[in-house]
This record gives structure tokens, sequence and C-alpha cells, in this order.
């Protein structure tokens, strides 16, 4: 954690530029961005002053509510539509009315809003302040995520169904992931798949910490390049012979949000001001084809593939989907989406543009460092480019990006095609080993420019809406692998480079698991894994979707695989005699769907209780059993031998019953839940803000009193438990 209150200068050999005597903003002027773009005009003559003034101002903060079919969204919306946004209105600050939150309009179901206030509106107007303790506390425990408005579009557009498999090519940070996995899980039990890439490791970890808080056990992450993102086996036949024949897995739905020069970024990225020039996109034209090609070679006949960047240019957006369509003409295709989210404000892809050349000269022809695919050319038209979608700053009050939609009409089988697709396997085999070695250097393979990332999540772009963006220091071209000297890096605190093993279906823990739990038959015990080498139960236990299991086992020499899995059981060896493998949170919907039922309806060791008493146990770290007032739920759980057991709940608010993970002690009983989740219901459920204790009661104090020697042990095991739980971040899971 960086030291807060600095205003140092940068070490010496950091860039200087934006500092004198402290911290000073840099301008927001740029000549050559404004010759250039209203050299193309991207916009009409008479809009052009809307859209620069627009490009200059702040970037609304915007955030979008999660869920799936098992956590539901509409609660958390529900929780803010009548909580907090009647309260928001009819504010005034320094003489003038402050706009309340409000949703995008484009987005379905108000499930993503829009917030324009300032700072010190949020931090010393007591509806606003205890507003933003609401979002604060919701993306803590993942219900709500950052995300910018114009990034939250190509996921709406991929059209992602729960059978379907999909790859998102350049996943990290992992916002746009995040809402193809919701789209998966609109079912409680999806069969399709999503698989995640990014060719950065770090980034990838970044992308693990923000999708993994979803439990999907459809997902796959994985760290490859892009543009040369090898086949994945899905099954094999073995021939007499002794000939392997794989088949390989293809994708209903392929994202490509391309690594770009993001001068669409400029409303939150102040340093695109300073460093933008014509050479940043013109250096990744082939680069971002290249994935898009790519792309183009894993969807299946039918299947959609969206294409997007945060940058304004036409030498990435047009002129490489151009390139695209000219190349697999006859194979795929435009789809018009004019009709697809009618609220969205876009405008058409350009059929006419220029290219910048030397000195800076509108280029006329090709040459040594100009592409004959930068230029627009008469099929334009015939090639739908229109069907596009650009998206500016002043239409809708966002930031700048692009997006179009590819149909796949066939397989383009070309003779050079195979050729070239068996070099390229050739490559990703050896890039493959490559990073091997990479995951433990500091060497480098990023193309300068460096793409800007569109999109972050973090807590603090929540808080500081206006926060400046402080000056960064300069790309610097990385080194050929043969100039660099090999250095340990310090890999994420959270990486485990342990393999996954999968546990035989009869091993000896897991049938103790299945019979304490009376878990029924129609569990895939081949779903369960392990992350250690020796394949043995050791600490935690791991699901997958049974359509997974052959991406893992028959891909361990061609994927680099950084996650797969759902934690659903930890040991806790404590209790002498008990079931040490109790059920984890992440995991927990999983699992309870497959306990079997007793004679009067209900799941085997699950108490079935009110709101009250999921208060109570909000309130205490454990409860004495004895104490329980209500005696039907004490009688349930003096029913239920020690050890790991399920708490449903119904909040009564026209939803199905809520389950929660509970320890049965001898004396006692507690909630297993991470304190940020235990917060997050207290505040959303019953009002109650964590900072604001409840009284102590006289029976509390007895109970303390009287639980001081008789349950001292279960103490140990609750504080151990709770502990274990706060201590779990979403992220990568280690043994």
């Amino acid at each position: 954690m960086g030291r807060r209150g600095r205003r140092d200068k940068p070490k010496r050999g950091r860039d200087t530029a934006g500092w004198e005597d402290g911290y000073k903003e840099i301008a927001k002027e740029n000549e050559r961005f404004v010759e250039y773009y209203k050299g193309q005009g991207i916009v009409p003559e008479e809009e052009w002053d809307e859209f620069f003034t627009a490009c200059k101002a702040p970037l609304p903060v915007t955030f979008r509510i999660t869920g799936t079919s098992e956590h539901d969204p509409t609660k958390i919306r529900d929780a803010l539509l009548n909580e907090y946004i009647p309260y928001l209105k009819g504010i005034v600050w320094d003489g003038e009315e402050v706009q309340p939150p409000s949703p995008l309009p484009f987005y379905p179901d108000e499930l993503a809003w829009q917030i324009r206030v300032g700072k010190t509106v949020i931090r010393k107007s007591a509806p606003f302040s205890r507003f933003q303790k609401f979002l604060v506390s919701e993306t803590e425990v993942g219900n709500i995520s950052r995300q910018e408005a114009v990034s939250m579009i190509p996921p709406l557009l991929l059209d992602v169904k729960p059978e379907h498999t999909v790859i998102d090519m350049c996943a990290a940070p992992g916002s746009k992931t995040a809402q193809i996995i919701e789209a998966l899980h609109a079912v409680p039990e999806p069969t399709g798949l999503v698989v995640a890439n990014d060719k950065d490791y770090k980034r990838a970890h970044m992308l693990i910490h923000q999708v993994k808080r979803l439990n999907s056990p459809n997902l796959v992450i994985v760290s490859h390049d892009a543009k040369l993102f090898p086949r994945i086996a899905i099954s094999e036949t073995h021939e007499a012979s002794g000939r392997v024949i794989p088949t390989y897995l293809k994708y209903d739905r392929v994202l490509c949000d391309v690594p770009c020069s993001g001068d669409g970024t400029m409303r939150k990225n102040i340093n695109v001001w300073r460093d933008w020039n014509t050479g940043n996109g013109a250096g990744l034209h082939n680069t971002q084809y290249e994935i898009l090609v790519r792309g183009l070679h894993h969807l299946k006949v039918g299947g959609k593939l969206v294409y997007s960047t945060c940058s304004l240019n036409p030498i990435e957006n047009e002129a490489v989907v151009a390139r695209a369509l000219r190349d697999w003409k006859g194979c795929a295709k435009l789809v018009d989406c004019s009709n697809e989210l009618p609220q969205l404000i876009r405008r058409p892809g350009m059929t006419d543009w220029k290219v910048m050349g030397k000195d800076k000269e509108w280029a006329t022809a090709p040459t040594s460092r100009i592409s004959e695919h930068f230029f627009p050319k008469d099929d334009l038209k015939e090639l739908g480019i229109e069907h596009c979608m650009r998206v500016y700053p002043h239409l809708q009050d966002t930031g700048g990006f692009f997006i179009t939609v590819f149909e796949k009409t066939a397989e383009y089988t070309d003779a050079a095609v195979k050729a070239k697709r068996k070099a390229e396997e050739e490559l990703s085999s050896a890039d493959a080993k490559k990073q091997a070695v990479e995951t433990t250097t500091e060497a480098s393979e990023s193309p300068a420019p460096v793409a800007v990332a569109e999109e972050t999540t973090t807590e603090a772009e929540i808080t500081e809406v206006e926060a400046p963006a402080a000056p960064v220091a300069p790309v610097v071209a990385a080194k050929s692998s043969e100039d660099a000297t090999p250095k340990k890096v310090r890999l994420p605190r959270d990486a485990n480079e342990e393999p996954f093993k999968f546990l035989d279906p009869d091993h000896p823990a897991l049938e103790e698991v299945y019979k304490f739990y009376t878990i029924s038959a129609d569990f895939p015990r081949e779903s369960l894994l392990v992350r250690n080498a020796s394949g043995d139960p050791m600490r935690s236990i791991y699901y997958v979707h049974p359509n997974v299991r052959p991406v893992i086992t028959l891909n361990e020499k061609r994927l680099k695989l950084l996650h797969a899995g759902v934690k659903v059981f930890t040991i806790q060896k404590t209790l002498e005699g008990v079931c040490p493998w109790r059920v984890q949170s992440d995991g927990l919907f999983l699992l309870y769907r497959h306990i079997a039922e007793q004679e009067n309806g209900r799941k085997c060791r699950t108490v079935v209780a009110s709101k009250e008493f999921l208060f109570l146990l909000c309130e205490h770290i454990f409860h004495r059993i004895e104490l329980i007032k209500d005696e039907n739920v004490r009688t349930q759980i003096e029913g239920i031998s020690e050890g790991c057991m399920f708490l449903e709940v119904d909040l009564e608010d026209g939803r199905k019953p809520v389950i929660y993970p509970m320890w049965r002690g001898k004396m006692s009983t507690n909630l297993m839940l991470a304190k940020q989740d235990t917060q997050e219901l207290m505040l959303r459920v019953f009002k109650v803000h964590p900072e604001a204790p409840a009284a102590e009661t006289a029976e509390k104090a007895e109970a303390s009193e009287k639980v001081a020697e008789d349950v001292k042990e279960e103490a140990e095991v609750a504080t151990e438990v709770a502990a274990e739980e706060a201590a779990e971040e979403p992220a990568v899971a280690t043994e």
C-alpha cells in the first residue's frame, strides 16, 4: 500500500512531465489530436466543439450490479431504489440542486448506474455519504462492480446463452468476462463454458481476482498470446493403429476486445493528452487484425464474434474490420445491430477516412511505413462497414468506443490458410513453453506503445469520484529476450503453480464427505479436483463442471492454465470424531442442490429459520444452543450431529430462501461467513451499519458468562473458522 499524503517529486530517472513544485495536472490539449480527428471528420463540423469539450470533461463514475440465477442482482437493485435513491433527490449543495444517481438507459433492468456528483458532495452530504458506504460494502463482497459504461456494451451484443461456449481472447482486467459469466449463469445449471485468456501473466491474475467471486465452475482462465491462441482438445478417438485423433473446441461466441491506443479513454486517462500521436494506432493495426482473424478461426459457423476497441482511430477500427472481411469474403459478414440496445446513442462506422504520413501530411499511397490496409477502398459499403458502431463522449456522457459484430457463415479452408494455421500452431506450442519460463523472469513481450486499459475496478474510483490521475512514467520498449537479464519476478501472492489433479470418485475422503452430508448419487463425483502435485485432498477440494474436465485433462501440455474450479470443501481438523471437511460458501449453491431430502421434505443437515435468527448469528461469532429462544430452531439444531450444516432463511422479500453455511458444535453454533459478507448482510437486510454495533443485552451478557468455560473449545473453533473465512480473498485458491 502506498503512503498517503505524499507529494514528493518522482525519483530521478522517471518521467517528470507535469511535476513542478508538487503535483501539476497535465494540460488537456494536443494539437496533433485536434488536427487528426478534425481532419478525419469523425463528427460533423457543427458538433466538434461539443465533442471536444466532452473529451476534456471528467468521466462520470459508473457501476454495474452483478449477479446470476443463484445470486439475484435485483435484490441489490431494489435496495438501491428503495433505500437510497429516494433520499438523494432534491439535495441542494452550494446553492445548486445535486443530480442523483441514474440508471444507464441502454443497460437492461436498471442494473447499471451512473454518478455525476463530486467527491465533496459524497463526503460531506449525509445522504450521499450513506449511499457511498452502501456502494463500498456491496463492492467488497462482489455485488457491485466498477465498470466504464462503454465497456458494458460488447458483452451485451455478444448475446451469450447458458449453453454457449465462449472465449474472451484479451480478457484482463475482467469486467467484460464477468458479464459473460453472468449471462451464462442466467439459469441454475448452465452447460456452457467460458475460456478467459490474457497474454500478460500478472494481468491474468487481475482477471482472476475480478471473476473468481462469481464462483463459476464453467470457467477456465489461461495465459497465451491471443494471436496464436491454441486449439483446445475436448475429446480423443483412439484408432486400432494407435493413432489418436482429437476433436477440438469451437466457440459459439468470441470476444476480441483488442489492445489499442486507447485515445477513447482521454476523459479518465489524462496521459492520452500528453502522449497521443498518430503512430500509436498504426503500430497496433497488425496485432489487432491477427487477433481478430484468430478469433474467426476459433468461431463456429453461425456463431458471433464481437470486435471492440477503446480507440477512435479508423486505422484500428474500420480498417482492421474491412481487411478481415476482404480476407474472409464469403465466410464472414457484419451483423446489423441497429435494433439492439435501442437507447444507446451511437454513430455508424466510417466509410471514408484519411491516413497521416510523415511531417503531419495526409498520405495518398502506401509507403514502407504505411500499409496499404490503412487506406479506405471503394468496397466499404458493400462490406457493410456502416454496421459498425461508434460511441462518442458527447452523445451520452461516456468515453469513446468502437464495436462491431461478425457472423461466421462458412469455414475458411483455403490451402494457404491451412498451412499458415499449422505454422501458427507450431509457434503456439513454442509460445506455451516460453510462457512457462517467463512466469519467473521479467522478460516482457509487450509491444510499444502499450494499450490503455479501458476499465478498472477499484473502491477508490467509487469513493473519489473526481480524483486526478497522477503522472505515469512513459512506456519504454521492452528488451528482446536475448538482451534481457533473467531476474526473479515476485508473483502475485495468490498465484498457485500447482497442477490440477482430479480425485478418484471413490476416494475415501470423498466417501466420508458424501456420507456425512448425504449427497445424492446424481452429484458428478468425477468433477472434483485438488491443486497439488500428489493429487491427494490435503486442504481444499474444488469442483468444475463436467464439460470442463476434458479441457484440463486433455490439454496439460497445450494450455497454460491458471484457474479453474470453485472451492467446495476445506479441511478443518479440530474436533475429534467430526467430519473434517466443511462446506465453503463459494461452492455452497453447487452442492446444496444435491443434498438428499429427509422424510419431512427438508434437506439433510439443514435448519430452517427466520431472518431474526440470522440476525442473532450475525451479531454473535458463536451462540449457545440452549439459549436460542425459538424452540423450533433449537430443536432442529439439537437433532443434527456436530460439524458443518446448512441454514435456510426466508428473507420475506418474495424471492427463494437463501442458504448459508453454519457450524454446529457441542454447545454452540455460528454462521460461517467472512467478516465483509456479514457486514454487508447487516447493512442491506437489517439496516445496521457495522460501525454501530447493537447494544449489549442482558441475555447476551449472561450467555457470555456461562459459555466462558464449557464452550471454550468451540469458541476457538469458531474464531478459527471466522478468521479463515475473513482472510479468503477473491483470488486463486492455494494449497
